[in-house]
């Protein structure tokens, strides 16, 4: 007799399916970003050749796979996230520390929520985002290392909360699940690039399109 799952059934040729999908997936998504990924394969392998005793070698040494996988984990989440966030009454938006042009050596303020930015530099993009979310009454924080404490607390202090986070590649994905763990609907913004001290001898300030922040809260907000 035959028992069917009252969702998926997987027959016995499932695996090789799903295997044969996966290589296609990862070949076509190389190849469609190349120019993105370009640069990756020698950064892992000078990464896996470093002999040094710094403590974040395992971050450094991120498969090439994870890359993708993380960038489309995030585009989905981001549309799956789409409706609900919309409907949400409150919003929320999280910075990377990385952000800052000052960065490692930043002045907001040092909070157990959340760090505020004190929009020391014009044209530094925390400052820029600040500046932004104050035209939709809007709080914007940093990231801290517990996110998940961390939105839990501004989701006890609103009934109905929503987040948008702006991360790199390998971090927006993890913190829009994390969110999801808490009953938070996330949409976000990926960083262009990643200056923080994980992938920089010398720390610089990371870059995000503004325009797309822009589009998320006027298509919200109006």
């Amino acid at each position: 007799m035959s028992t069917h799952g009252p969702t998926y059934h997987l027959g016995p040729d499932f695996d090789r399916k799903l295997a044969e999908f996966t290589a296609k997936f990862l070949d076509d998504g190389f190849a469609h970003f190349s120019e993105e990924f370009a640069r990756l394969d020698d950064f892992i392998a000078a990464a896996h050749a470093d002999q040094s005793d710094r403590t974040d070698k395992g971050l450094r040494r991120t498969p090439k796979v994870k890359y993708l996988l993380e960038a489309v984990s995030f585009k989905i989440y981001d549309q799956l996230n789409h409706e609900k966030f919309n409907l949400a009454k409150n919003t929320l938006i999280v910075l990377p520390n990385c952000l800052s042009l000052h960065n490692p050596d930043c002045l907001k303020t040092d909070e157990k929520w959340g760090d505020h930015c004190q929009q020391c530099v014009d044209d530094c993009q925390s400052n820029e985002v600040v500046e932004l979310a104050e035209q939709y009454d809007i709080e914007v924080v940093f990231s801290k290392r517990k996110l998940s404490e961390q939105i839990e607390h501004y989701a006890d202090g609103s009934s109905d909360l929503a987040v948008i986070g702006i991360g790199c590649l390998l971090m927006l994905a993890e913190g829009m699940r994390t969110a999801a763990d808490v009953g938070v609907p996330t949409r976000g913004v990926l960083l262009n690039f990643t200056g923080c001290e994980h992938w920089n001898d010398e720390p610089f300030a990371s870059e995000f399109p503004m325009d797309r922040l822009r589009a998320i809260l006027k298509e919200k907000y109006g």
